[in-house]
């Protein structure tokens, strides 16, 4: 595989953040690495979900280009997969997968594979990447489409129009559509249920949920900018009355909901697990993702420390969701185990 470096891209992973030193939620704005990656035409699919799966918001496939003559004396056709990843996540471990996955595609692959790097602006790169975002389909039974696509739905299919802007959530990855699919099976064991969306970015889990059972919902966000997206994508849906969204987090909650919701990181959700005793019904369910299978056991210390156990955990592209219940415990302060 040949790679070649934009001139300003060692000084930036230099002097990149750490996730302990990031004050904004991963996926907005600022400075992404930009990967563009050549490979024949018959791997692009494979490779696309996979830069998807490594966190990428979207991929562009370019026009394909002639590459050269194969040993038989065919030309062979080459995509060009264009992916971006907000630079506090462009690490070397980043750059090592895709080179790993591209290997697995086979030596003839990895031979005329090309990769080049460069930094871009994060509004830029959104701008160019909706113009290739198209209705799918997630969950058992939600379709999200963008405002600008038209859509039949099928009468077993409900539609969430979504335009995400500069907040991360588009439906795509798969930590959100872990997350859909618990909210889908909660949805119909409790109906008209309120739901609280932590770090909620474009408003998706919100919206959605609301469209598949619960009476509403409510979303926080600590960037301003994904608050005024959420809003956008709530009047979009003509979801205003029921679903609201603010700026802030669990400490501007002065109520409880029935379930809770956060697809974040590990250690901002490991730091919430003690106040998410105060917003959280008796027998109430948090939602928790954004989380990497190499660390479930650290977040099932976590939960056991602070009074929670697992429910459901369903897992995806080495990604991993749960849904937990408080431990009750008894008058002298034993732990009593629900049956589930």
């Amino acid at each position: 595989m040949t790679l070649s470096v934009a001139s300003d891209y060692h000084e930036a992973m230099a002097h990149q953040p750490s996730h302990r030193d990031l004050k904004v939620p991963l996926g907005r704005g600022g400075q992404w690495l930009e990967l563009s990656i050549s490979v024949p035409a018959s791997c692009a699919e494979d490779l696309a979900q996979t830069l998807v799966a490594l966190g990428s918001a979207g991929v562009v496939e370019e026009t394909a280009l002639r590459g050269e003559r194969a040993e038989h004396g065919q030309a062979s056709t080459l995509a060009k997969l264009i992916a971006a990843f907000p630079l506090e996540q462009a690490t070397e471990r980043l750059l090592e997968e895709v080179r790993r996955r591209i290997d697995e595609l086979g030596p003839e692959v990895s031979a005329r594979a090309t990769l080049s790097m460069q930094l871009t602006h994060g509004a830029a790169w959104v701008e160019q990447w909706q113009r290739f975002y198209r209705p799918f389909k997630v969950a058992a039974r939600l379709i999200i489409r963008p405002p600008w696509e038209p859509y039949a739905a099928a009468t077993d299919e409900i539609v969430l129009t979504l335009n995400p802007g500069q907040a991360f959530g588009t439906g795509l990855h798969a930590t959100t559509q872990l997350c859909l699919d618990l909210l889908d099976k909660e949805g119909g064991v409790r109906p008209g249920a309120t739901l609280l969306d932590v770090g909620c970015g474009s408003g998706i889990l919100s919206l959605a949920a609301v469209l598949l059972g619960f009476g509403a919902a409510v979303g926080l966000d600590l960037d301003r900018v994904a608050v005024r997206v959420a809003r956008i994508n709530a009047r979009l849906n003509h979801l205003s009355k029921r679903v609201t969204f603010a700026v802030g987090s669990l400490e501007v909650v002065a109520r409880r909901f029935e379930v809770i919701v956060a697809n974040i990181l590990l250690e901002p959700i490991l730091a919430m697990l003690r106040p998410l005793h105060t917003v959280v019904i008796p027998g109430g369910v948090v939602i928790l993702s954004g989380i990497l299978s190499v660390e479930v056991p650290q977040l099932r210390h976590g939960l056991s420390r602070h009074g929670w156990r697992i429910i459901r955990q369903v897992s995806r592209e080495g990604w991993v969701a749960v849904a937990c219940e408080a431990v009750k415990r008894s008058e002298d302060g034993a732990t009593v185990l629900r049956a589930t």
